[in-house]
């Protein structure tokens, strides 16, 4: 067997798999899907291991060093989301200052580790580079529509302000070779247009649809006969309840 046909089948056809089985069991998928996904994952990961001899292997390992600042990250501002006041799913009191070093975790990761399984350091450079560099532009542009277009929660923008402002600050403390730089620069650049165009337009959209929407039609006060009815209503399961609690 070829190197080819062996990375085709130890690392292409398990990422297809794992990208469609992903969204199958989103839309409530098959059982089938639960087993072949993960396995699939797990393939995938393993591929600088199965298939080491194959070039697509550099975005595995590059996958890798994602997933290491990805997840105190992830872990760490659901933390922090969670531990604030939501109705559902609140976690202790410990959770935001627990979540809060997961995220300056990550950011330490970011500016100080190169992973060492990664061939390319030039690759890892340039990752770094796009994902700081987007996600500077990405928040800008949703802090200037938050302010623009969302007025009753104005006071709520201040997390996208704030993550305008660490990127940078993380991206001049790592520092970015030269040779990283300007491919790195056009993908931001056309990330961010991109993205920003794709946010205003459907903003604008959603915003011109319920400007020229109608008034709404004022309901006729209920009759005497819907007020009877709702307090029949009322009271049968008040007294259904008052039955079930004695």
């Amino acid at each position: 067997m070829g190197p080819t046909l062996t990375a085709a089948l130890l690392l292409w056809l398990p990422a297809l798999l794992t990208v469609f089985g992903t969204f199958n069991l989103l839309g409530r998928g098959g059982p089938i899907w639960k087993v072949v996904t993960p396995l699939c994952g797990v393939l995938v990961l393993l591929a600088p291991l199965t298939v080491p001899d194959s070039n697509s292997t550099q975005a595995v390992e590059l996958l890798w060093g994602v997933l290491l600042i990805g997840a105190p990250l992830v872990f760490g501002l659901a933390l922090v989301v969670f531990s604030g006041d939501v109705p559902v799913g609140q976690v202790p009191v410990w959770g935001r200052p627990v979540g809060l070093v997961g995220i300056a975790a990550a950011c330490w990761l970011i500016v100080t580790w190169t992973p060492n399984f990664v061939a390319d350091v030039t690759l890892w450079d340039r990752f770094v580079l796009v994902l700081l560099g987007a996600c500077s532009s990405l928040c800008a542009s949703m802090y200037v529509l938050h302010r623009l277009f969302i007025q009753r929660r104005r006071s709520r923008s201040w997390p996208m302000l704030v993550g305008a402002l660490l990127a940078p600050v993380l991206l001049s403390l790592r520092g970015v070779g030269g040779e990283a730089g300007p491919p790195a620069v056009a993908e931001i650049a056309g990330l961010s247009v991109g993205a920003g165009f794709a946010l205003l337009l459907s903003v604008l959209v959603i915003w011109f649809y319920e400007r020229n929407l109608p008034e709404p039609e004022a309901l006729p006060p209920p009759s005497q006969d819907d007020l009877e009815r709702a307090a029949a209503i009322v009271a049968r399961r008040t007294q259904k309840g008052g039955e079930l609690d004695g």
